[in-house]
């Protein structure tokens, strides 16, 4: 647990200082912390799924016969925090960072600015949680309901088994805490099936295809020449936007509005391009130790979602086989932790490509307002909106893994929270448990997005931005 949560803080850190701007050097420190924490903690919350399943009770297994820990109100605690982190502290910071004015520098109006803005955010998760609770806030619990009539038989051989049964549900009602966590994993799929729809095809396609197209060596005279290129779409570019600078004086119209989204993501692009030309000559092509790592990485990748796709079918859905739950408790019977450390490699794994979706989507989604990932240029307000967002798909995350490993870990406390209460929650536990449908869509539209419209193929000439169209 020690070195899991080690390893959370360093790549917490590590996000922090591979993305973060240069603007916001030697400045920003709050924000910085608390990108910091709020990366850790939306790691370290479904790294507990495997925690909780190392220390579930085992009647079969001699000294499991109870609990060590008392992981329910540890998930009381660590759910908590996370939901008061996505829903106040991570806002606040966020407005309270926009707020910032270089040429009035007025803290008391930042905080202001940021409580008020918050107080919003609160307030609509708080009105709508509310509403809901008091009106369909139960629990639609499945059950079977037997009959039986009275037999007077002394030998208990002659007594009929009557097996008839009438299936039906139980209105349960739920704690307030409960149903705050069915509610953050309703918005948390949102994201889920969305940025990790995309992470799932994305990912290992990057790997393999970056491989495949890595840059090669170059002399000094083709990287004169390329960068000549670059500086001339550089310089059509810079036009384009001094010409919309010119045409959006007084308000932005909504088509305007998308050309200056447009515009800013090849800026993006053509930046990457650059270098990675760069990175070409300079490098020579890179390590072999990183280029072929990336290969094989992806490669395992590819495994890694090609099981979870399967296992949404055969599992999760139809029930026709336990397949990675077989998988786990084979790997604990050759060494106990084995199946453990397999069941955290395959959270993370969710957790890992929903990030990068976030990183890919950032630049794709052009016709609003974005807040892209880009490395060693990426402001405060960017990550934290992302951070937000890794917290709010760490529910989703917890709830999916649990519904998924049930077999596997059977007598966990957030597979009593999620798999009896939080799925069958009135209206909301439907919607979870079809959203994972709407995941595969995702991933299935970014497969054939990817086939039919590669990378080179979308962005061929910069050049032929047209502001007046």
């Amino acid at each position: 647990m020690v070195v899991g949560f080690l390893l959370c803080v360093a790549l917490g850190i590590y996000i922090l200082f591979y993305f973060k701007s240069e603007e916001d050097d030697g400045t920003a420190y709050l924000e910085k912390v608390v990108v910091v924490i709020g990366m850790i903690m939306s790691v370290a919350v479904v790294l507990l799924l495997p925690f909780d399943a190392a220390n579930a009770t085992d009647p079969t297994v001699e000294n499991k016969y109870h609990n060590t820990l008392n992981t329910v109100l540890m998930w009381q605690i660590v759910l908590w925090m996370a939901a008061i982190m996505a829903v106040v502290v991570v806002p606040f910071v966020l407005f309270y960072y926009e707020a910032y004015d270089p040429d009035k520098n007025k803290p008391g109006k930042q905080i202001i600015q940021g409580v008020l803005y918050t107080l919003g955010v609160f307030g609509i998760f708080a009105i709508l949680c509310g509403a809901c609770y008091a009106t369909i806030g139960v629990a639609q619990v499945p059950l079977q309901t037997y009959e039986a009539y009275p037999q007077l038989n002394v030998n208990v051989e002659s007594v009929l088994y009557n097996g008839s049964s009438i299936a039906s549900r139980a209105q349960i009602g739920v704690s307030f805490f409960t149903y705050c966590v069915g509610i953050l994993c309703f918005f948390g799929w949102i994201a889920f099936f969305f940025y990790g729809g995309v992470g799932l095809v994305s990912f290992p396609i990057d790997l393999i295809s970056g491989f495949i197209k890595r840059p090669k060596a170059i002399s000094a005279s083709r990287f004169a020449q390329e960068m000549a290129v670059i500086a001339a779409k550089g310089d059509a570019l810079l036009e384009m936007a001094l010409e919309m600078q010119k045409a959006t004086r007084g308000t932005i119209s909504r088509s305007m509005q998308n050309k200056i989204n447009i515009l800013r993501n090849e800026t993006y692009i053509l930046e990457a391009q650059q270098d990675q030309l760069i990175w070409a000559y300079t490098k020579a092509g890179g390590s072999p130790f990183i280029v072929y790592g990336r290969l094989v990485l992806g490669i395992i990748s590819v495994g890694f979602s090609v099981a979870w796709v399967l296992h949404i079918f055969l599992y999760n859905q139809f029930d026709q086989s336990p397949f990675l739950n077989t998988i786990l408790t084979k790997l604990d019977g050759v060494f106990a932790l084995f199946g453990i450390i397999a069941y955290a490699v395959l959270t993370f794994y969710l957790m890992w490509i929903t990030f990068e979706g976030q990183v890919r989507l950032g630049m794709r989604l052009v016709f609003f307002q974005i807040h892209p990932l880009k490395p060693h240029d990426t402001t405060m307000n960017s990550l934290l909106f992302n951070v937000s967002i890794s917290l709010l798909t760490s529910f989703a995350v917890v709830e999916f893994v649990s519904r998924s490993f049930r077999e596997y870990s059977p007598r966990t406390s957030i597979n009593a929270l999620m798999n009896v209460y939080v799925l069958r929650l009135k209206f909301f536990g439907d919607v979870i448990w079809w959203a994972q449908f709407c995941l595969l869509g995702v991933s299935l539209l970014s497969l054939v997005w990817v086939i039919l419209c590669p990378v080179h193929r979308r962005h061929k000439d910069l050049t032929k931005i047209r502001i007046n169209s």
